[in-house]
């Protein structure tokens, strides 16, 4: 069965996700393990052009690997049922808004990764979930090698605080004023959408997200959130409507 490899609290995983619910695609969910799991999705990603790192959220189907949330979504478009995400036309657009969702999740990654490290009760949810609770304690430096290792991995910024003010600000600035109070960024709910709505967990966390208290701490940016209520209830009615049971 296809199987899609991915990390819980991870705005990538949750865009592929979306997409694979809303197209009605079935598949089995990996939890992928940082460093334990390295060498099983390098060998699920080996169809990955070359150059590019193994990374989640990693859809297996057949023989064939998709290594994107853009590229999961268009498989699943390709596969499955429901309204298209991807209208004729529009592509172009919605490649853009998808690459500045890229951007606003890797700067809001630095600033997770910056905390984890520093953050015992998040290191210790972070631990995988077949570590029983009384040695959860005691193996949290997994857990902070394993935010070191995808720090490595991705070259995440030094300064995280500075760099999510440089992409985060700039993203939803423009995001606010080309929704323009509109439900949607173009005529109807399309990836585009998905994809943003997705990046402002670098802002909150949704009440619903899968993750502990210690993790939504590490994830909320008080300061520019503040400045973009407006955009967190825009994600929370497109998640009402769009996506009630995630």
């Amino acid at each position: 069965m296809r199987t899609l490899y991915g990390l819980s609290q991870s705005p990538w995983t949750e865009k592929a996700r979306w997409a694979l619910d809303h197209h009605s695609v079935a598949y089995r969910y990996h939890e992928h393990v940082p460093v334990l799991g390295e060498v099983l999705l390098r060998a699920k990603a080996r169809s990955r052009p070359k150059g590019t790192k193994a990374s989640v959220p990693l859809l297996a189907d057949g023989n064939a690997a998709f290594c994107s949330s853009l590229e999961i979504a268009r498989h699943a478009e390709s596969i499955g049922r429901g309204e298209p995400l991807f209208p004729k036309d529009r592509d172009d657009e919605i490649v853009r808004w998808a690459d500045l969702s890229d951007r606003v999740i890797g700067a809001g990654r630095a600033r997770v990764l910056a905390g984890l490290r520093v953050n015992r009760e998040a290191q210790r949810e972070a631990l995988p979930s077949f570590i029983p609770g009384v040695l959860r304690g005691v193996l949290t430096p997994m857990a902070t090698t394993a935010a070191m290792f995808l720090g490595s991995k991705y070259d995440v910024s030094r300064d995280p605080d500075a760099e999510g003010e440089a992409v985060l600000r700039p993203a939803f600035e423009g995001l606010r004023k080309e929704l323009g109070g509109r439900p949607y960024l173009l005529d109807g709910f399309s990836f585009a959408d998905i994809a943003m709505a997705a990046s402002l967990q670098t802002l909150r966390t949704r009440k619903r997200s899968p993750i502990g208290p210690a993790t939504r701490a590490v994830w909320e940016n008080v300061t520019v959130a503040r400045d973009f209520e407006d955009l967190l209830d825009w994600r929370d009615t497109l998640y009402a409507k769009h996506r009630p049971g995630g």
